[in-house]
């Protein structure tokens, strides 16, 4: 299933199971009132956005670190089981798959029993527009459920703490709001970086060298990529092909074409539009993510759309130059690394957000993305890092 596929359900079929849940709520315990217990397990969920879930670390980290008895329990898609195993912040992960509906129905009813058992004292909905989050959030049977609350993005009186959905703040910071009801306050707004094993290493260093890549080479990784939650994020394939012709004519630098499997088709023609023989290396679909965290380590930086990648780059202090226009720097802003931010700020946009679910109202026509012009691009990264263009710049 697809994320417009889900978005679909969840707001017809959601709205729905919301009023029916909170009908047999109200006659089941008509005044809702939970019992303050001690924290000893503790549920989260978060569903979309791999780089969702990065941002949402240094809530995660604050609560172990608040609570460090308790067991932390997290939820979320298949796709996104290894990104949380090596985030190290969770003691138990539960995943539902969503290649078929066969398959996420049976995981959903496994997994809700399977929390009904846990017995979790606490679950947090970390969804800002799933009716599906907060439903699961009701169903796991915990006596403590906090989650966002906006009177325009109603959800039905399921949870027993609602917090205010801020959006005139940082995500990291609109995560660490969920926590406060546990008495957890947030300080160190720092991205947990995934663990990367040594056979992650190696693996990547075998990788790197069969495309004839040395330990002093000037790397930048492109990600001209975005997932299908709105495609209207994405840099257009000419302004992303204008740069790296700008940047191979004046560094001694190779470019490294990163992305999913489901992304290679369009990383391989734009490598092949961009051609330079052998300066140009498409990796798309051809590592794993612990190979593709050891890749983005040995990147001087990473040129990005407003996506996952981003956040994991920021996440492993690597610099970044990316470009938004659907989405604000001032919501989803890389935190970590030496960030370069492109936005024009444009009166329409941003245009994403909570109450239309995500979708851009242009339908394709993303005026804001196509106004960011390569040429200047490339003029601010001269400037911003100018010691790369000291140390390997073709005059030197």
């Amino acid at each position: 299933m697809n994320i417009r596929t889900m978005k679909t359900i969840d707001r017809y079929a959601g709205g729905f199971l919301c009023l029916l849940l909170e009908f047999c709520q109200r006659l089941r315990c008509p005044f809702q009132r939970h019992e303050k217990r001690p924290y000893r397990r503790i549920l989260l969920m978060k569903f979309f956005g791999l780089g969702s879930i990065l941002l949402a670390t240094p809530m995660l980290r604050a609560i172990k670190l608040r609570h460090p008895e308790a067991s932390i329990g997290f939820l979320t898609f298949a796709g996104n089981r290894e990104m949380v195993e090596r985030l190290g912040l969770a003691d138990v992960i539960y995943t539902l798959r969503t290649d078929t509906p066969a398959h996420f129905a049976g995981d959903l009813f496994g997994t809700l029993r399977g929390l009904r058992r846990d017995s979790y004292d606490v679950a947090i909905d970390m969804e800002f527009f799933s009716k599906f989050s907060t439903i699961v959030t009701y169903l796991s049977g915990s006596p403590m459920r906090i989650g966002y609350f906006l009177r325009q993005m109603w959800r039905g009186n399921l949870l027993t703490e609602q917090v205010y959905y801020n959006h005139y703040k940082h995500i990291t910071e609109v995560f660490a709001a969920l926590a406060a009801p546990l008495d957890v306050s947030v300080t160190d707004y720092s991205l947990q970086p995934p663990v990367i094993s040594a056979d992650d290493r190696r693996r990547a260093d075998a990788l790197l060298a069969r495309e004839g890549i040395e330990a002093g080479d000037l790397l930048i990784a492109f990600n001209v990529n975005v997932s299908d939650l709105s495609y209207e994020r994405r840099w257009s394939q000419d302004e992303f092909l204008e740069l790296a012709r700008g940047l191979l004519s004046e560094l001694k630098v190779r470019l490294l074409f990163i992305g999913a499997p489901s992304e290679a088709a369009h990383v391989t023609e734009t490598v092949r539009l961009l051609g330079s023989g052998d300066r140009v290396v498409n990796l798309a679909g051809k590592t794993t993510l612990g190979e593709l965290l050891c890749v983005m380590e040995r990147c001087r930086m990473l040129v990005t759309n407003d996506s996952g990648p981003l956040h994991l780059a920021a996440s492993l202090g690597v610099a970044t130059a990316s470009f938004f226009g659907p989405e604000t720097p001032m919501l989803y802003g890389p935190k970590g690394g030496d960030a370069l931010v492109f936005y024009e700020g444009l009166y329409c946009s941003p245009c994403l957000n909570v109450f239309n679910v995500k979708t851009a109202p242009c339908n394709g026509e993303n005026v804001c993305m196509r106004r960011i012009e390569a040429g200047k691009v490339l003029e601010r990264m001269r400037e911003h890092f100018s010691d790369v263009w000291e140390r390997h710049g073709n005059a030197c």
